[in-house]
């Protein structure tokens, strides 16, 4: 599914999704920040968080380029997906800011991360689960971020967000506080257990699901869907559907791409939980749920 077909599949909500492998990002769009100096711009990992060992503090910059939010549109959620690079578990404390930019551009050696303009809105991400080599990982949400620039009255579908991951000193250490994950070079790397340059899903992928709708028309927005459990463990979940009684309904699960891998109807519901069986890959998904009059969404994590 191409993501213009996935906006309306799921109603002015749009998964971006941006790196080599996909729209326009480029080397340089990824950038590493020792301390007050560039670290560097091509490389297969990233580093972000405080290296006690050496009292490095590790700024990450990432550039997603071809955003097609409107300006004002209203961001409802949104997050980037990590996959790591190393086995690691010790607590990492980064701060992620999106530059104060209508559309940020590439990196340079000597253009600093922390030189450039931040926004007001900022996310603590404290790291404290152990991560295992080539599995995935997801930010809070960034929602405040996002929001913050594609309010900006000079930013237009197409510009690109830059955000700003910035350690702290955590003071002198022998572990290591920071997190590495994939870069958008997706190059060889065959001496640190794997080949990223075969597996382009792993890069740092931004998701933003918004809406666009006018004040007449956010009576056919539903919130506070809920899965339960979420992580979902097992091959049963429930979903709270309260507001959809009486109506005809479909619920769709889309993988990151778009791709809906399950689906289900049920007519004229009765009952505010309904459970549903499910068998699909271990995963971030996005449950929708539509009738002829409304429709909403949520996240799903599946373990």
């Amino acid at each position: 599914m191409s993501l213009a077909g996935m906006a309306q599949a799921v109603d002015s909500a749009r998964i971006q999704q941006t790196g080599l492998d996909g729209t326009t990002a480029i080397s340089t769009d990824d950038a590493e920040q020792l301390n007050n100096a560039i670290d560097k711009l091509f490389d297969d990992d990233l580093d972000m968080g405080w290296e006690g060992d050496e009292f490095n503090v590790v700024t990450l910059g990432l550039v997603f380029r071809g955003l097609d939010m409107p300006q004002g549109a209203t961001i409802d959620s949104a997050f980037v997906v990590f996959y790591a690079h190393e086995d690691e578990g010790d607590l990492a404390k980064v701060t992620i800011h999106a530059e104060a930019a209508d559309s940020a551009v590439t990196y340079n050696e000597t253009d600093l991360i922390t030189a450039r303009p931040q926004t007001t809105a900022e996310v603590k991400w404290d790291v404290a689960d152990a991560w295992t080599i080539w599995t995935p990982h997801r930010t809070p949400d960034l929602k405040t971020l996002v929001q913050e620039v594609v309010s900006r009255p000079g930013w237009k579908p197409g510009n690109s967000i830059n955000l700003i991951f910035s350690g702290e000193d955590q003071g002198a250490s022998t572990q290591d506080n920071a997190r590495d994950v994939e870069a958008f070079e997706n190059i060889a790397d065959p001496d640190d257990g794997g080949d990223g340059l075969n597996h382009p899903e792993r890069i740092p992928q931004l998701l933003v699901y918004y809406s666009g709708r006018t004040a007449a028309d956010d009576r056919l927005t539903v919130t506070g869907l809920t899965v339960s459990p979420n992580p979902i463990t097992a091959h049963t979940f429930e979903v709270k559907v309260a507001p959809f009684q009486q109506e005809n309904i479909t619920l769709t699960l889309l993988d990151l791409s778009g791709k809906a891998v399950a689906a289900w109807t049920r007519t004229r519901v009765q009952e505010e939980v309904i459970s549903l069986d499910l068998d699909v890959a271990p995963g971030f998904y996005t449950l929708q749920v539509a009738s002829e009059t409304r429709r909403g969404f949520t996240h799903v994590v599946v373990q």
